[in-house]
């Protein structure tokens, strides 16, 4: 990690913006807050842990590796689909890191937008932290826009999202909302379409899905056919990769 990251981490309790990745989430659930975040999220409670299990056991083998590479890079999954953020010396440790990603339980595809090379500096990773802020707030406020549903982070200057949209419209609101961020060079995009997702429901109602003893867990509910805009359950998520020209 490279020394203006550790100073820049370092100030994040004083006051700048905290990043909530997929990984983090469920931490706040213990709240009362954090728990109709989740709910409300096509994600059960369940699959919200087994995605923050899926982030630790990359990080523990990328530490194992050498704790360095640990430092540097950044797990968001969501459904078992990995994105793995950052900054390496070297191609050998990007591929090492690509390597124990896929090791980790339940991951079902690893997103590689690691860059080999030196960190962009202190100044750039604080823009970074109020552009992923930005986002999220507009999302938040979005009325066509299921926020919770997305996971955002930004390197260098580049936005990364992934996530689930009820509509090819919805994913497209996204895009250019993020395309729209003052000092972004590219918006990279890893955005599924599930446009038979189930309405929201109400907070309590998510926690019947995290039980505590898996082996008494019950079958899930049948899930309605694909429909027309719906991305097939075992086809490739979609890289979507734009440059924002002129730089704003």
């Amino acid at each position: 990690m490279s020394r203006s990251r550790l100073r820049f981490r370092a100030l994040i309790p004083l006051g700048l913006p905290v990043l909530l990745s997929g990984c983090l989430v469920i931490a706040a659930a213990g709240t009362g807050s954090g728990i109709g975040y989740v709910a409300t999220e096509d994600r059960s409670l369940k699959q919200n842990a087994d995605d923050i299990v899926t982030c630790t056991q990359a990080i523990q083998l990328w530490a194992q590796f050498n704790t360095q590479l640990n430092d540097d890079l950044n797990c968001h999954t969501y459904q078992g689909r990995m994105l793995v953020t950052g900054n390496v010396p070297s191609q050998a440790w990007r591929d090492a890191a690509i390597q124990r990603a896929w090791r980790a339980a339940k991951v079902k595809e690893v997103y590689d937008e690691i860059t080999v090379g030196a960190g962009a500096g202190f100044m750039s990773d604080a823009h970074d932290a109020v552009t992923t802020q930005k986002l999220k707030a507009e999302l938040l406020t979005d009325g066509d826009v299921h926020s919770n549903n997305y996971i955002i982070t930004t390197e260098n200057r580049v936005i990364y999202i992934i996530g689930s949209a009820h509509s090819e419209a919805e994913k497209q609101r996204v895009i250019d909302r993020a395309h729209a961020m003052s000092g972004v060079r590219r918006v990279i995009t890893y955005i599924r379409i599930n446009a038979n997702a189930q309405p929201a429901t109400a907070a309590g109602s998510g926690a019947t899905n995290a039980n505590p003893n898996p082996a008494t867990e019950s079958a899930p509910p049948p899930q309605p056919a694909p429909g027309p805009e719906d991305t097939a359950p075992n086809a490739p998520t979609p890289r979507g990769d734009i440059t924002v020209t002129p730089l704003q």
